[in-house]
């Protein structure tokens, strides 16, 4: 009998825009659905659809549709095409707060480190501190926010994609197909193609979390990292987030060049992030590594349970 013949990428693509279909399936009905009750609270709104999508509530439920439609999609996809296939998303509960808080750590520590260096070479100018109990309520909510967005982005690139890719061609073009797909995630985000430097730093931030989900087995540690990273980045140091502005405890002013100070995009967009970021990879893996051999293993550091 004659073998039938594999193409892998042919399959892998398949199943990704199968998942992405069921992403923005899930997204639209969330939306709607949330347009509706506006509609239902404000019934003089229907006059017209610019005012229901301008209004506070649908833009921050269509957000939460977003991530919603994200995880939800992702778990459907995986569900449907990977779970007898022998691989995880990452999601295992053993060490799941170690694995989260380690992280968390070095998110906080790359990005404070990164935003110190501008500051000293004065990119960016710290003009106050300021808190107040609205300021801290819209910290709240921007942080339970980038919870949403380190889950559902992670989940999708790390987890379903990296783990589909890595099942089917190998750790290495995983890593680098799961980074390829996380900058052009960011595509549309406000100030991404002012330099080259937004894009490459996006890059440079997919390469670090995918390590750190091959270097640990886990979907936690990346998610810890790029909670971190966003969460201090845009409402603790002040900086707009991937060109978003975001309410921040300190308030900073952009000086120098663009290059420098990294404009409108945040510090993702400076240079100085960039050798902050590569320094952190050559951290974390030569750790991870040095860590795997004084264990005696080969593998990752856990082997995931979900």
């Amino acid at each position: 009998m004659k073998k039938r013949r594999s193409f892998p990428i042919l399959q892998i693509v398949g199943k990704v825009l199968l998942t992405l279909i069921f992403i923005i399936v899930i997204t639209v009905i969330l939306s709607i659905a949330a347009a509706v009750f506006v509609v239902r609270l404000n019934p003089d709104l229907i006059v017209s659809m610019e005012a229901v999508t301008s209004n506070p509530f649908f833009i921050k439920a269509s957000l939460w549709a977003q991530i919603v439609g994200f995880i939800s999609g992702v778990c459907l996809g995986f569900y449907l095409f990977e779970r007898k296939k022998g691989w995880k998303l990452g999601l295992h509960t053993v060490q799941f707060g170690r694995r989260f808080g380690e992280g968390f750590l070095w998110g906080a520590v790359l990005i404070t480190l990164s935003s110190l260096v501008i500051w000293l070479f004065g990119g960016i100018h710290f003009v106050q501190v300021e808190w107040s109990l609205s300021k801290g309520y819209a910290i709240g909510g921007s942080f339970l926010l980038f919870i949403g967005v380190a889950i559902n982005e992670e989940l999708f690139a790390r987890g379903y994609l990296q783990g589909l890719v890595k099942n089917r061609l190998g750790p290495t073009i995983a890593v680098g197909v799961s980074t390829i797909v996380f900058g052009l995630l960011h595509s549309f985000n406000p100030g991404m193609w002012t330099t080259a430097l937004p894009f490459i730093n996006i890059l440079l931030a997919g390469l670090l979390m995918g390590l750190c989900r091959e270097l640990t087995g886990s979907l936690w540690m990346p998610i810890g990292l790029h909670l971190a990273w966003n969460f201090m980045q845009g409402c603790i140091f002040g900086f707009d987030v991937s060109g978003i502005p975001m309410s921040s405890l300190i308030t900073t002013e952009t000086k120098g060049t663009i290059y420098l100070s990294g404009g409108a995009f945040g510090a993702e967009g400076s240079l100085i992030t960039s050798i902050i970021l590569v320094l952190g990879i050559i951290m974390i893996y030569n750790y991870y590594q040095t860590r795997n051999r004084f264990n005696h293993t080969t593998q990752p550091i856990m082997k995931d349970n979900m």
